[in-house]
């Protein structure tokens, strides 16, 4: 009998995008794989991908964003049902919520090895609010707690877990790695441009450094308006996530071409001769090792 492996995600899309040649590598060494993740079914594009592969597909109740309490309870109920259902054998949850209610649920599920996937800390262990930085930082460190092996895409945010006594680093529990990884076959080095342009590719969230990028671009053109600032990325329903007045607000102004949000990005930084990420808390970011690849 093949054993199984879950993998628990709180978005779709990053299934196929940031964790199909994980998928795939899984499948190659012969084990069941299941995923786990909310709105998945509707989700056409994924759905056809992930079947192709022969993968076990299970919608789960789960917001990635907002600490409503009961909810999020009920999301550790539904994984934990679902986990006796399936009984893996391994577990791995990458994203905050994910991570924490995942390993809790595979915690009282009994899965044999848990895994963890740190791929950022984001804008919850920067919020200025107190009581929440508290909540979070104590859910990592129950969860974390009973999971086998924890992963970073750095050694910083390994070195800050560390220092605020989510994780021993006398468990030695942990290890880092060098990040999603980039298909190189998609992304091949192309040749420059022969006009300067900058681009952006992220989530439209404050913690990735959108305002400041919009400035830069403002200051920027004043002096040389012939050089472009590209942005690839869509708004997010994450507490921190600028408005479409304040998106709207810099494209009337001319300073930033949008592109929106692009299944397939390699077309955008062929364009491109920077390529910027001023985010203020990334893993490794997929990103800036596609524009590397790139060249």
């Amino acid at each position: 009998m093949k054993k199984k492996f879950l993998l628990i995600s709180s978005y779709p899309d990053s299934l196929i995008n940031f964790r199909g040649h994980l998928i795939k590598a899984l499948i190659s060494e012969g084990l069941e794989v299941h995923v786990a993740a909310p709105d998945l079914i509707t989700n056409i594009s994924v759905t056809k991908q992930l079947k192709l592969l022969g993968v076990h597909m299970h919608e789960v109740e789960l917001k990635r964003t907002g600490m409503n309490p009961f909810y999020d309870l009920r999301t550790v109920f539904k994984l934990w049902r679902l986990m006796l259902k399936i009984k893996p054998d391994y577990s791995l949850g990458y994203t905050h919520k994910p991570v924490i209610y995942g390993n809790l649920a595979a915690w009282m599920a009994r899965i044999p090895k848990r895994f963890a996937l740190i791929t950022g800390v984001g804008y919850t262990f920067q919020s200025k609010i107190f009581l929440l930085n508290y909540i979070v930082k104590t859910l990592y460190r129950i969860a974390l707690s009973n999971t086998h092996k924890v992963l970073f895409q750095n050694p910083d945010d390994e070195s800050l877990f560390f220092t605020l006594g989510i994780i021993s680093p006398l468990d030695n529990k942990t290890a880092v790695i060098n990040g999603s990884g980039v298909d190189l076959e998609k992304f091949k080095l192309a040749p420059f441009p022969n006009s300067i342009q900058f681009l952006l590719i992220a989530r439209l969230l404050g913690d990735k450094g959108v305002r400041e990028y919009f400035q830069a671009a403002s200051e920027v053109r004043k002096k040389y308006e012939d050089i472009s600032f590209g942005l690839v990325g869509w708004i997010d329903d994450n507490p921190n996530a600028i408005s479409q007045t304040e998106l709207q607000y810099w494209i009337d102004r001319g300073d930033v071409k949008f592109y929106g949000r692009l299944d397939d990005v390699s077309s955008a930084i062929t364009d491109c001769s920077v390529y910027v990420l001023p985010s203020y808390s990334e893993g490794t970011p997929r990103t800036v090792l596609e524009a590397m690849a790139m060249g």
